[in-house]
């Protein structure tokens, strides 16, 4: 064989293990906790992996088309708390001092929470495209804003809900699987957030493989220069993909001040930007841009979901949990080292 037919053949190799190597370290993964713990295959703990999943699915979806693109977004998280406090405080206004109904409040909360979250994220772009600032400083600075300004407008407290019922009706119920029972006989509950989480991933795939959108966001990732001279819009672009991160962290933080039926200034979202960053790159998203899939940040969610689901049924030390994660992130980024790049 020639030097030229290995060199194919390797990198078809490659490209094999880091679009499907996340699905079957999934499998390995699934496989080794149902032996380690009988209860891990119930089907209450399996929806309560994709219910703990679904939130920051929801946030990694826009992450994997902004580092397609080759940006990232450090402040989702904080987006997270800031825009959920806001969501209850239009909750809270809009059923004590305008006396609407529940339905009315909770929907006006939904706007809010969409409309700010995408405005906050387009913000970010108008940063990056306008001010030509690099991405990270971008989003680091608004990591720091937003998470100061969910401190501020709450005096380091938390943003409690006045609708307790229909509020948190929403992500704490669902639809009942009456073919599946937990262990008291009962009928398991795929969740609400569970449900948006799938609709966002089928979202997130259809615009990055079947639009216009999509292709020019893969052309920015791969090579910025040859996508300007290609007569792509890169700041349009650029600027769109942001707010629709925000979108998805506004999303996300409306179904966790649902579930929680309060947002805490200080913790919530927490973390979440390195968790939706990781699912991205363990599912074989490049931190270089130019390749990456909504399917495989998908199957890196569950496998971070997975993962600490087994180590809290192992009894492991929560102290220990995020070396375990740690080293699953680095080992993916190391397998993208050994990529060559298209």
């Amino acid at each position: 064989m020639s030097e030229a037919r290995r060199g194919a053949s390797r990198f078809a190799w490659l490209s094999l293990v880091q679009d499907w190597g996340a699905l079957v370290a999934l499998a390995a993964l699934v496989a080794f906790s149902a032996s380690r713990s009988e209860f891990f295959l119930a089907p209450e703990n399996l929806l309560n992996i994709l219910l703990n999943a679904s939130f920051i699915g929801i946030i990694a979806v826009g992450m994997t088309l902004v580092i397609i693109m080759g940006g990232i977004d450090l402040s989702v998280g904080s987006m997270v708390a800031f825009v959920g406090g806001m969501s209850v405080v239009a909750l809270n206004y809009t059923m004590n001092r305008l006396g609407a109904s529940e339905g009315v409040a909770v929907a006006a909360a939904a706007i809010v929470a969409l409309g700010l979250g995408a405005a906050l994220g387009a913000v970010n772009g108008l940063i990056i495209t306008l001010g030509r600032v690099a991405p990270f400083i971008a989003t680091l600075g608004a990591m720091a804003a937003w998470r100061s300004a969910a401190l501020a407008l709450a005096d380091g407290g938390e943003y409690r809900s006045a609708s307790p019922t229909v509020f948190q009706y929403l992500a704490n119920h669902g639809i009942p699987l009456p073919f599946l029972k937990d262990a008291y006989g009962e009928p398991v509950t795929v969740y609400y957030p569970v449900l948006v989480f799938i609709l966002t991933a089928v979202v997130g795939h259809i615009l990055l493989r079947s639009t216009r959108y999509g292709r020019y966001v893969y052309a920015i990732g791969c090579n910025e220069r040859a996508a300007v001279y290609s007569a792509i819009n890169v700041s349009r672009v650029k600027l769109i993909t942001y707010t629709l991160v925000g979108l998805t962290a506004g999303l996300a933080a409306f179904l966790r001040a649902s579930q929680m039926n309060s947002v805490a200034s200080s913790s919530t979202g927490a973390m979440y930007e390195l968790d939706a960053i990781a699912a991205s790159v363990i599912g074989g998203t490049s931190m270089q841009g130019g390749r990456g899939w909504v399917f495989g940040t998908v199957i890196g969610v569950l496998i971070l979901a997975v993962v600490g689901n087994m180590l809290n049924l192992l009894e492991v030390s929560s102290y220990w949990q995020g070396a375990v994660k740690g080293a699953i992130i680095i080992a993916a980024v190391l397998l993208q080292r050994s990529q060559p790049r298209t």
